[in-house]
């Protein structure tokens, strides 16, 4: 297969785990072996390979994000039970790399916790997508980039504890140009900026950062929280384990 259409095939599903918190693009990259080769070309801004792979993932983010909209419409209190079983399991990704446990990585963890915890929204709010300034989404596209150089933390996941979850995805999937243009430049600039910066706390503080990002990851559980719980819940959750695991399994 020509290697153009190899990288556009893998950036879709890398697009897709974005829109579903839990499901790290970091880690879709592992399981397709194209990480390490995505990470240096991020810094090296290697263009013929990030182009097939960033039009793959933004087709992927557009089948993803009307597939949520659609779920959230229709199953509300399954989806939300799903993505909260997809943070939970998420979370041992980050987790079995901290190694040795020690108080300043306890501290780190109930860090990011409380940051989450505080400042997580509801993952269904369905608030008026203009309503929130464009500023916000920039800071949203930026920080949600980490997921695309970062195995364990999702892109959904931040978005989902800065109250964008469904903003960005309704604002995706109803094609509303300067919402998606702003978001897109928030990552583009994000991308640029973390990709050293995450080099080189992977390389120097890589367990301390895991435990940071664990805290972060259970955290923003408050914004996944079922309504209410009922037989259906308990199977979305689990499903939403199941997925995660199997995606370890297989990485």
């Amino acid at each position: 297969m020509n290697r153009f259409w190899e990288l556009f095939l893998k950036g879709i599903p890398i697009g897709m785990s974005n829109t579903l918190p839990g499901i790290s693009g970091g880690t879709i990259a592992l399981v397709l072996k194209i990480y390490d080769e995505l990470v240096n070309s991020i810094k090296k801004i290697n263009i013929k390979f990030l182009i097939p792979i960033i039009l793959g993932a933004v087709a992927g983010v557009f089948i993803g994000s009307n597939l949520i909209i659609t779920l959230f419409k229709s199953y509300p209190i399954f989806v939300t039970s799903f993505l909260l079983g997809l943070i939970l399991a998420s979370s041992k990704v980050t987790y079995t790399e901290i190694g040795k446990i020690n108080f300043f990585k306890i501290i780190l963890a109930i860090l990011g916790f409380f940051i989450a915890f505080m400042y997580s929204a509801e993952a269904g709010s369905t608030a008026n997508i203009n309503d929130i300034a464009l500023i916000k989404y920039f800071a949203g596209g930026a920080l949600g980039s980490v997921a695309m150089i970062l195995p364990g933390i999702s892109g959904g996941t931040i978005l989902v504890m800065m109250g964008l979850y469904q903003s960005v995805l309704a604002a995706i999937s109803g094609f509303n140009i300067i919402i998606i243009m702003v978001f897109g430049f928030g990552i583009l600039t994000g991308l640029l900026l973390f990709a050293w910066f995450l080099s080189y706390l992977l390389n120097n503080f890589r367990s301390s950062l895991m435990a940071f990002l664990t805290g972060l990851i259970l955290g923003s559980t408050r914004s996944v929280i079922p309504a209410e719980f009922k037989f259906n819940t308990i199977i979305g959750i689990i499903l939403g384990i199941i997925v995660i695991y199997y995606l370890i399994k297989v990485e």
